[in-house]
């Protein structure tokens, strides 16, 4: 059933039973679904649901007409899942002209994924794991707080730094990381740190190191990944692209005509990028973040049975109980009240700066 053989009648009473099943609570006509309860990571529930009843349409569609009766009279139009008139063309690249243009992921000429953080220092360096967007210079200062006077390199994803194509599975970021590891440090102990998605490619990486007889002395995740989904699995990397432009457009206010000097301008601002990328590069990391989104929903965890700490917020225990325990099974969690989607106040929390030099001193 597509949403032209649903009953003119029966789309705004699907889409306020969808709201309503995910934000437990009654839903209105004129309710507005970020007034109500509902956030990015809840738009792409409410895409995968309703196209499960038949009814399709983008994330965008949401941000431009937010009410149950707005997208429903949007739907009944014919126009859900066009382009949106507020979208962000300057940030729009398909990822098939990202494939014809850029460099692949492994090529000899593509820029290390390994950049020093902290220079000097003596012992064992301390290898840090990027967030979601690839990034990982900005934990620098963090990191020299944690490193207890070692030297801290840390991993970008590939593609953050110049025109490469990403990678699209965990396995094969924690091969291509583990080559540039053991490159600057051939022998253990092994002392590494992750934030966000990072996280989970390190875990993969340290039972790597592991299998090869390795000791991995500190394993810290940083607010990582429940694994539970926030795009639909289904989706493919075009998708999640448009849902990610559709979500920084609603974020940031920016607006349709904007340049990408402009748009620069303001995820900088908040922070959202460093300035070892610029303006022209933005369309491309979009496509990296959304490549390990994907990456991220097609993971499949694996027993790990090393020591490892966590440092997570206490509103997703349930989820790390149900995801994270059974294959982490030597896991010692901090927990946090923060309960924002950005890692970046428990990246920044002093607990951990206490806890992370406190086992690197004993290391």
């Amino acid at each position: 059933m597509t949403t032209t053989e649903v009953r003119d009648g029966e789309v705004e009473s699907i889409l306020r039973s969808i709201l309503a099943e995910l934000l437990g609570t009654d839903v209105e006509p004129d309710d507005d679904f970020f007034e109500i309860g509902g956030d990015s990571l809840l738009v792409a529930e409410y895409l995968s649901e309703a196209s499960r009843r038949g009814l399709r349409f983008q994330a965008g569609d949401v941000y431009q007409h937010p009410t149950p009766a707005g997208l429903a009279e949007l739907l009944r139009s014919g126009a859900g899942g066009a382009a949106p008139a507020g979208s962000v063309a300057s940030l729009a690249m398909s990822t098939d002209e990202l494939w014809r243009t850029h460099l692949p992921p492994l090529h000899p000429n593509a820029p290390s994924c390994l950049v020093p953080l902290v220079e000097g220092g003596a012992g064992e360096p301390l290898f840090v794991f990027h967030w979601g967007n690839g990034a990982v210079r900005f934990t620098a200062d963090v990191a020299r707080g944690w490193a207890a006077e070692r030297p801290v390199y840390g991993f970008e994803a590939v593609g953050y730094r110049g025109p490469v194509c990403p990678l699209v599975t965990i396995q094969d970021m924690a091969d291509r990381y583990l080559a540039e590891l053991v490159r600057a440090q051939p022998a253990g102990p092994y002392h590494l740190a992750g934030v966000c998605q990072g996280s989970v490619v390190m875990v993969e990486v340290a039972r790597r190191l592991r299998d090869r007889g390795q000791d991995v002395r500190l394993l810290a995740m940083v607010k990582p990944p429940t694994l539970d989904p926030f795009v639909s699995r289904g989706w493919g990397l075009d998708e999640i692209d448009r849902f990610r432009i559709d979500s920084l457009q609603a974020k940031f206010g920016l607006g349709a005509g904007d340049t990408l000097e402009q748009v620069y301008a303001r995820l900088r601002a908040e922070g959202w990028y460093e300035d070892t990328v610029g303006p022209a590069d933005l369309p491309r990391l979009q496509i990296v973040w959304s490549a390990l989104a994907f990456s991220l929903h097609h993971y499949v965890p694996r027993p790990y049975d090393g020591p490892v700490i966590v440092f997570q917020d206490r509103d997703v225990a349930e989820p790390m109980a149900r995801n994270w325990a059974p294959v982490l099974t030597d896991m010692t969690t901090h927990w946090f009240d923060y309960g924002v989607e950005s890692a970046l106040p428990v990246l920044n929390d002093p607990l951990v700066a206490d806890v992370m030099r406190g086992r690197l001193d004993a290391a």
